[in-house]
Order: structure tokens, then sequence, then C-alpha cells
């Protein structure tokens, strides 16, 4: 689905190590946008005409693959298209910003996991969103290696960044194949120990600055209210994989009416494990195939 451009390349060694290189590439799209935005206002597109236009220049949003995504990416750039007027002097400051934390979360993220010893290889992706303060990373796939893709306008965009990050190297460590689909259980064990890690990382901020998309509104408070209902419901859940189960339990309403179900299990869960002594290094080596049944065990002990 993504075309692969690399602009630029950054090496860090690890300090632990002589013998592991922990490598970041930064592919800029920011440009690919001002080229869309460019065409797309210069003799002004109706909405439909202005989405093909998107899709066809190597639009990206933080949505999941198939006719669902293409929906939702569809109604995010006609929500932020009257916004864009307004960044687009701001992109080159953004650009950068984004390119600096990027850098450094990545080795804060390496520091936090111990992998002085280890070789790892990143790929971030730095292009202009929909304004929704969300980001994605996919595995390593076709040749590439596991890339993260972050919306420079993004409001939070120190915590995503090291939320995707932490997905980046953790991927690596525990060697994970699995991408939007995988088992739930599976995904709870990711999304947790990214937030907790990005906690970590970005160290004294409010819980919801890691759990929230929306810093304004009561998502945490309602997963607090809800959580006994959430991870009791979640379990039958836990083995299953797919699009429509995936979909349920992060953008889709859950069994208990909150959108991120997952998410909020995932805070919870993972929470505990920390508390009960398990290192953010300990768990981030965890198979894959033990993910599932890790965060079973966690929420069957009292």
């Amino acid at each position: 689905m993504l075309r692969i451009l690399f602009a630029a390349t950054v090496l860090a060694t690890a300090a632990h190590a002589a013998d592991a290189t922990h490598v970041l590439d930064i592919d800029n799209r920011v440009p690919k946008f001002q080229t869309f935005y460019i065409d797309a206002t210069k003799a002004p597109l109706g909405a439909d005409a202005r989405f093909e236009l998107w899709q066809k220049e190597d639009g990206l949003a933080a949505v999941p693959p198939g006719p669902d995504g293409d929906r939702m990416a569809r109604q995010l750039l006609d929500a932020a298209w009257d916004r864009y007027p307004a960044l687009v002097p701001r992109l080159a400051a953004l650009e950068q910003a984004a390119e600096d934390e990027g850098r450094a979360s990545f080795d804060k993220i390496n520091e936090l996991l111990a992998t002085g010893d280890t070789q790892v290889h990143s790929r971030l992706i730095l292009y202009v969103g929909q304004f929704d303060n969300n980001a994605f990373t996919m595995p390593s796939m076709d040749g590439k290696p596991v890339t993260v893709l972050m919306p420079v306008e993004n409001a939070i965009l120190k915590i995503a960044l090291a939320h995707e990050l932490t997905h980046s190297v953790h991927i690596q460590l525990a060697h994970v194949r699995n991408s939007f689909g995988a088992p739930v259980g599976e995904t709870v064990f990711l999304e947790g120990l990214a937030m907790r890690t990005s906690q970590a990382a970005v160290p004294g901020l409010p819980e919801t600055a890691y759990t929230q998309i929306d810093p304004n509104d009561h998502w945490l408070a309602n997963c607090y209210a809800k959580q006994d209902a959430v991870l009791k419901d979640i379990v039958p859940d836990l083995d299953k994989s797919g699009q429509d189960v995936a979909m349920k339990y992060t953008f889709g309403q859950g069994n208990n009416g909150m959108q991120r179900e997952a998410y909020c299990a995932a805070w919870i869960v993972m929470g505990r494990l920390i508390a009960s002594g398990r290192t953010l290094p300990e768990l981030a080596r965890i198979p894959e195939d033990r993910m599932v049944d890790t965060i079973r065990a966690a929420l069957s002990a009292k």
C-alpha cells in the first residue's frame, strides 16, 4: 500500500555495546502533502475529486486497511480541509520539531527497553495528517524495517512518538509478525506496553496524557468506571483475531459502549503486571505467541 522513499538516515550507536547499532530512518512525506494541497487548491475541487487526488498522491491517515479505512479517511480529510490553510505556513517548523523529537524519543525508548546489546532498525514516516492526534506502526514487510507513521501536526507529538516508537522497538524484540487484526489479547499486550513505556519516557504528566487521543475528553474516567466489566467481557475474545474484532475493540463500540476498550484493558492490565514487579525490558521480550496467555493470567490474578 505504501510507496517507500528514504529521505534521511540517522545512525546512533548504542552506548552499552559497541557492536549493536540503533538505526532510525526518517522518511519525510510532508512535501507530498504540499504537492497535493497545491494541486487541490489551484483549481478548486469538489470533495470527491479531492479525495481521489489525495489517494493518488499517497495520502496517509491513521485508519485500518480496507473499505472501512477508506471511508474513515474520507471523513477525516473532509473535516480537516478548512484547517489546512493555517497549517501550511507552519509545516517547515513542524517537520524539524518532529525529526528532532523522533531521534530523541528513539534513543530514550532503546534506553528504557535495555536494547544496548541488540540491533534495532526502525523507520519513521512523517506526514501531514488530519488533526486527529493519531498515528500507527507497521511490522517489517517487503524488505522494509518496522515503520512508524506520524503526522507532524499531532498535538500530542512527544507522547505519540514515544508510544509508536515503543511499538517499533518492541516488535523487533518480541519478533511480532501480526498487524491490525491480531488476536485481541496480543493487541492488549502491545498497547499496554506502549502506553506504560511512554509514561516512563515522558514522566510526570496526568494519566490521561498517555491514554487519551483527545486530552479533553473523559475516556480514561469512563475506563476506570467500567473497568470491571471491560476486563470481564474481553476475556472470551482474547484469542479472537481478524479485522472485525479488531475494529470492535479499537475504532468501534466495545462490549460496554466504549471506543478503544482494548486500550482500556491494556492500560489497567499492563499496570498490574508492572506493579507485580515485571520490568519493561522483561515484558518487551515476551514472545508474540505468549502474549495472549500473559494477559489472560494477569486478568485472572487476584
